[in-house]
């Protein structure tokens, strides 16, 4: 995680940058998620997660990220798509993204999903 880009907390009403973490496939549960990837988001909330049980301990993102146990927020991108992501996955500017950009989204046939 480079510090340069995260934040250690994120307000409801706040705007992030957005980038996808996990299975980057067009057959993965969060494909639309990962379709969203690289764009602005708004902080809704922040949700239950072992991150925020372990607010008294692990002060900032780095810590809870490299314990295992980073916040989570719920995000609303500009179409108005709203879903879960983890703290390191939000950033202060797109210059900190690592990974390339998201494909645009696929049409899955059922023979793909088996």
């Amino acid at each position: 995680m480079n510090d340069e880009y995260y934040q250690d907390d994120w307000l409801k009403g706040q705007e992030a940058w957005f980038e996808y973490h996990c299975n980057e496939s067009h057959t993965s549960a969060d494909a639309e998620l990962w379709y969203h990837s690289h764009q602005r988001v708004t902080i809704v909330q922040e949700q239950p997660s072992d991150g925020r049980d372990a607010l008294h301990e692990l002060k900032t993102g780095k810590e809870r990220c490299e314990a295992g146990c980073p916040r989570c927020y719920q995000i609303r991108f500009a179409d108005g798509f709203v879903a879960d992501a983890m703290e390191d996955e939000l950033l202060t500017s797109p210059a900190g993204f690592t990974r390339p950009n998201p494909p645009k989204p696929k049409e899955i046939t059922p023979i793909e999903l088996a």
